[in-house]
């Protein structure tokens, strides 16, 4: 025997289910309060008319067809009297699908008929796929499960292309139903599991619901009736609100007809009286008559011939109201009707095509006639501009030799303009690598003299034979040599900063502490400025996220751009403070992080800003705000080529006139 997939699950996923069907209800309540506040608030016809939709879809389909129908029609109202035709197409539909809760299958056809071409023009597709699913749902009550099969097809399909999946299980579910009614059993079973595995992976739980249900249904059709039941019984559970008086009264029901093959009479009745209950409630007639049915065969079998008359009498009733002759040819005329106006429209559709083609071989010989008339003009023409392009032609060699001459000075001249730029930055730089280099040099110096005073006083201590002593002097002169040693690098770290900076960069990456070498540029840049002008001063900033992970760059390359950036920032913040004197605090701030793989570096200041007319022209090659001879407007674009080019990182600019910039540096973290 097959397993299906909620066979044997323990309580436990059951409840993670009926909490999913919850949270959905609560949403679909959500929606329509939503909609109630935005309504009170802007006062808009087109939000009451979805508010009314919403209501009529949401709160009322399964509870209360009556107030569910008067809404509809009054969003119809308002839709035609504001002119909103997408309201007026959903509220047409929404009429539809309650005349077939209502069992006015005339109606349904009638009224589909009219609003599908409409949803078509106006490509809603939610109206479509619902239009199809009404004719569907009332050629499967008549018991034309061809016809309903077919229209719930092109239901799916059309839900499967416009991405609406939650409509696209409606259909997948439908379909199963019409295998199931007409015992196609295997293929019901597919397009249930096919609907099942769907939603689980979407984590549409709102309709598992309706597909446990086809499970039971076909466990039941396979003689499986305790399985069935089963499946019932979750299906229950699974309704929000336990208030969907429709699905609730189908439950029922087909619990009772699995009591009633397991000769289970009083809990067959016991089921179908309350199936019968909420059928009532539903206002829904098929229903009606199908437990009514059930119950007039249950009381006859116990030859309680009262109640099955009284059930029988309810039955004929509502089979009526559904079926009856007048109801049957209205329906067969609308059928009738509707493949008229389809033949109707596919043969107007061939004449258009047909009229199409004479117009495109007549359109085609007019083409031909006009090509062979230029042709021969053109015939005329062409000697006549063979000489004239032979003389353009000699002329265009020569202005390319011209040219070819112009680009390859350009070239030059470019070349002197970078290096120009490296030189005038090194000049920068040199200020400050002379005032950041002598404090690692101080420390060599002076440890080195308190060494030498150490060894001279172990030598003394040796010769007295105090060898604790010894120890001891011997412990603090290894401590000074790791000093010595530690600021010996320092100072050579920055001296082949200043080489590297200096020369062209070889491209070889190595890894790097972006934190060190922003640090040390940082520093490098404000000396230089200092050395420049004495009277500069500035609070610099540092944020740095002590777990950052080196980064593979070229270090030369990268600390180029973080100089460049520095030197900006602080001549910003200069330039600003001879205006605004004491009152200001200039500051330069520089933090590192890491977001979404990729290590961020920005560069901060409270300068004099980047007005908005000229920031994105900050970017281009020999564009500066600088005074003549101050900048060579090279700086900002050799460091956007490095970082875009060179190592596939971006610089994005935040800034606001007055206030100050930012320079955000983002780098690949591996």
């Amino acid at each position: 025997m097959k397993k299906y997939p909620l066979a044997g699950k323990n309580l436990f996923l059951l409840l993670i289910f009926l909490m999913a069907c919850c949270q959905f209800a609560a949403a679909q309540k959500n929606k329509v309060d939503s909609l109630q506040k935005a309504y009170q608030k802007n006062k808009q016809d087109t939000t009451l008319v979805e508010l009314l939709q919403e209501k009529a879809t949401k709160v009322y389909l399964t509870s209360n067809t009556d107030s569910g129908m008067l809404c509809m029609k009054q969003s119809l109202a308002l839709s035609r009297k504001i002119h909103y035709k997408n309201g007026e197409v959903r509220a047409l539909a929404g009429i539809a699908t309650y005349l077939n809760i209502q069992g006015d299958l005339p109606g349904t056809l009638r009224q589909t008929f009219a609003v599908l071409p409409q949803a078509i023009q106006i490509k809603d597709y939610n109206v479509i796929v619902q239009c199809y699913n009404n004719i569907g749902l009332t050629y499967n009550i008549l018991k034309d499960y061809k016809k309903a099969k077919e229209n719930y097809k092109k239901a799916m399909v059309i839900a499967e292309k416009a991405h609406l999946y939650d409509l696209a299980l409606i259909e997948y579910n439908n379909v199963a139903r019409s295998f199931v009614d007409n015992d196609e059993l295997d293929s019901a079973l597919f397009y249930t599991q096919k609907a099942y595995n769907l939603a689980l992976k979407s984590n549409n739980n709102h309709n598992l619901g309706y597909l446990i249900r086809n499970f039971g249904i076909i466990q039941f059709k396979r003689g499986h009736y305790a399985h069935a039941i089963d499946f019932y019984n979750k299906s229950i559970k699974s309704i929000p609100g336990n208030n969907n008086h429709y699905l609730l009264s189908e439950d029922y029901r087909r619990i009772a007809e699995a009591y009633q093959h397991l000769n289970k009479v009083d809990s067959c009745i016991d089921f179908a009286k309350k199936a019968f209950e909420q059928a009532k409630l539903a206002r829904n007639p098929d229903q009606v008559q199908l437990v009514t049915k059930l119950l007039a065969d249950v009381f006859l079998s116990k030859s309680d011939f009262k109640q099955a008359f009284d059930y029988q009498q309810i039955m004929i009733k509502a089979k009526d109201s559904l079926f009856s002759q007048q109801k049957t040819l209205q329906v067969q005329n609308l059928a009738f009707n509707e493949e008229q106006r389809k033949h109707e429209q596919e043969a107007a559709a061939i004449a258009y095509q047909n009229r199409i083609r004479l117009y495109a071989v007549v359109g085609i010989l007019g083409v031909f006639v006009l090509i062979a008339s230029i042709l021969l003009y053109a015939n005329q023409k062409r000697k006549k501009a063979n000489s004239l392009l032979k003389q353009q032609n000699e002329q265009i060699q020569t202005q390319h030799k011209a040219l070819k001459k112009t680009l390859a000075e350009l070239k030059t001249t470019q070349t002197q303009l970078i290096q120009s730029e490296k030189m005038a930055s090194l000049g920068e730089l040199t200020a400050g690598i002379a005032h950041e280099i002598q404090n690692p040099l101080n420390f060599v110096n002076n440890f080195s003299e308190v060494n030498t005073e150490l060894i001279d006083e172990m030598e003394q201590e040796i010769g007295k034979g105090n060898f604790e002593d010894v120890k001891t002097i011997a412990a603090d002169i290894k401590d000074n040599q790791q000093k010595i040693n530690l600021h010996g690098k320092r100072a050579d770290f920055i001296v082949k900063g200043m080489l590297q900076h200096s020369r062209n960069s070889t491209g070889e990456r190595q890894l790097t502490n972006i934190n060190v070498l922003a640090d040390e540029f940082l520093k490098l840049s404000y000396h230089g400025l200092r050395a420049k002008d004495k009277s500069f001063n500035a609070e610099m900033i540092t944020h740095f996220d002590e777990n950052l992970s080196k980064v593979n760059v070229v270090q030369q390359d990268i600390g180029r751009v973080l100089l460049n950036l520095f030197n900006n920032a602080f001549y910003a913040v200069n330039q600003k403070s001879k205006t605004l004197g004491e009152d200001y605090k200039p500051a330069v701030k520089v933090t590192t992080s890491t977001e979404n793989g990729q290590v961020i570096i920005k560069v901060k200041d409270n300068g004099i800003g980047i007005p908005d007319a000229i920031k994105e022209k900050v970017l281009q090659p020999f564009f500066t705000t600088k005074p003549t001879g101050e900048g060579t407007g090279l700086g900002l674009s050799l460091s956007y080529d490095i970082l875009i080019k060179g190592h596939n990182g971006t610089l994005d600019i935040v800034s606001k006139e007055r206030e100050g910039a930012e320079f955000i540096i983002s780098l690949p973290s591996n």
